[in-house]
């Protein structure tokens, strides 16, 4: 289980009751308040957290830029992207992407397929 903390970046604090105002979705393990002072989203794991970013950014640019929810999307925007576990998951998982697609192309060069020696695609 993930815990992302909300740290008090605007002058107003996030809490429970904005997702209920606003009509924000509901991360995937809910919201907790915790002592009154932070707030705290709770998700299954990474990549739950990097797909609710991602959904609240798509709704950022339906908000009007006058609207105290464009600064509430933000402020939560925000500080998933920059949690460091997130921010291991996405680098790490970046690195590991690139990786196995250099492989399958290092594999390929040293050892082409039965079809294109076959049809002397290679010139052999």
């Amino acid at each position: 289980m993930l815990r992302i903390t909300l740290p008090p970046l605007s002058p107003k604090r996030i809490t429970s009751s904005d997702f209920k105002n606003y009509h924000l979705p509901i991360p995937s393990k809910g919201v907790k308040e915790r002592g009154g002072k932070n707030t705290v989203l709770v998700f299954d794991n990474e990549y739950e957290a990097v797909v609710y970013a991602d959904q609240l950014e798509e709704m950022v640019t339906t908000v009007s830029k006058s609207s105290p929810l464009k600064n509430i999307l933000r402020d939560l925007i925000t500080s998933i992207r920059n949690d460091d576990t997130i921010r291991n998951y996405v680098e790490y998982s970046s690195i590991y992407t690139w990786l196995k697609n250099c492989v399958k192309s290092i594999r390929f060069a040293m050892k082409p397929s039965r079809y294109a020696v076959r049809n002397k695609y290679l010139g052999y």
